[in-house]
């Protein structure tokens, strides 16, 4: 991709938190965020499906456009990693565990790009959320998945040698909130979610040594978005 065309589009990106600009002019062309997109699945498919990263870490629509802009960036999701490993003991992943997975080998066997089903281990991995409902596998009340306890955890960490798992998935009162005895934690980072949420955004910092740091900040972009929530995906069968 042109250095220059990225440059321009980071550039225009960057003035939407400047308050000398108006945000509804700020416009990206098409073109240009496909070219974006096409870019970046290829830098996607380099990447291993399981990323195993060294600490320090950081972890941290309304639809616009055509279709086929929105299809483009489908496929480009489908080309991004799925999980990663923290200094061989933070296992991160966007939703959580499965019932088809017993080691992160298992991840590595999957072939990218592909679509995302209604069952199996990669919808587990995006969709799965823990509960205290069950200590082992229950129904998940967003009509996919499944929900997991904390005996699901343990087991998991135990068999695997990692000291916490890190996901996401979930809008959490204060940003982030541990689970099964500090085992698991959720990490949101999006303060007021949609408009529709009184939360704190979360932020994790992973340290060297491994030591966890998580912050919050407050809700102040109260009643300033108009995105809708990513709606629970019901009256889906699961096979």
């Amino acid at each position: 991709m042109n250095r220059l065309v990225l440059d321009s589009m980071i550039s225009r990106l960057k003035k939407v938190n400047n308050p000398k600009y108006d945000r509804k002019k700020i416009k990206l062309k098409e073109q240009e965020i496909c070219l974006l997109i096409k870019h970046a699945k290829a830098i996607f498919l380099n990447q291993p499906i399981l990323l195993e990263l060294n600490p320090p870490i950081n972890i941290c629509g309304k639809r616009r456009y055509s279709i086929q802009l929105w299809k483009s960036f489908c496929r480009c999701f489908e080309c991004l990693p799925l999980s990663a490993i923290i200094g061989d003991k933070i296992f991160c992943v966007h939703g959580g565990l499965s019932p088809h997975l017993k080691t992160p080998n298992d991840i590595k066997k999957l072939e990218r790009p592909t679509e995302v089903n209604d069952s199996g281990l990669i919808c587990d991995l995006l969709w799965s959320d823990p509960s205290e409902e069950f200590d082992g596998w229950g129904e998940n009340e967003r009509g996919v998945s499944y929900t997991f306890g904390e005996k699901i955890v343990q087991k998991f960490c135990d068999e695997n040698d990692f000291d916490l798992i890190c996901r996401a998935h979930q809008v959490v009162e204060y940003g982030y909130e541990f689970f099964a005895d500090q085992l698991l934690v959720t990490v949101f980072s999006a303060p007021n979610y949609c408009g529709e949420f009184d939360n704190s955004g979360g932020i994790m910092i992973v340290d060297e040594e491994l030591i966890l740091k998580a912050n919050n900040t407050e809700n102040s972009l109260k009643n300033n978005s108009d995105l809708p929530p990513t709606p629970p995906r019901k009256n889906r069968s699961r096979k």
